[in-house]
């Protein structure tokens, strides 16, 4: 099965992040339902671009995830980013309130 292309956004960190159709329709439906997919795509851009905070788990050879957290309104977004070697893709978007979420928190902070 072949994933659908809906973007690629070269993030902050120089990586073209892959926003597939099937990560998109997650954000949609798990995070922001019933708001339209262009604006959702203008959120993910703008948080991959230009984040506040950016963290970094590498504990798994195979695999990192980048963590983009963009402060907006006083309240943060995250944005989530599965790195393998075929690529860098987008897994999530949602907002964590106030704060970054703790167990991010545990992660390596990248100097942006």
């Amino acid at each position: 099965m072949s994933r659908k292309i809906i973007a690629v956004i070269t993030a902050v960190t120089g990586d073209r992040v892959i926003v597939t159709d099937e990560a998109l329709r997650h954000v949609i439906e798990e995070h922001f339902r019933g708001i339209p997919r262009d604006i959702i795509l203008e959120a993910i851009e703008r948080v991959l671009r230009d984040p506040t905070d950016l963290f970094r788990d590498s504990s798994d050879q195979s695999k990192e995830y980048d963590f983009f957290y963009r402060l907006e309104s006083g309240d943060f977004i995250v944005a989530i980013v599965k790195i393998i070697p075929g690529g860098a893709y987008l897994s999530s978007l949602y907002p964590t309130g106030k704060k970054h979420r703790n167990k991010h928190k545990k992660f390596k902070r990248v100097k942006l």
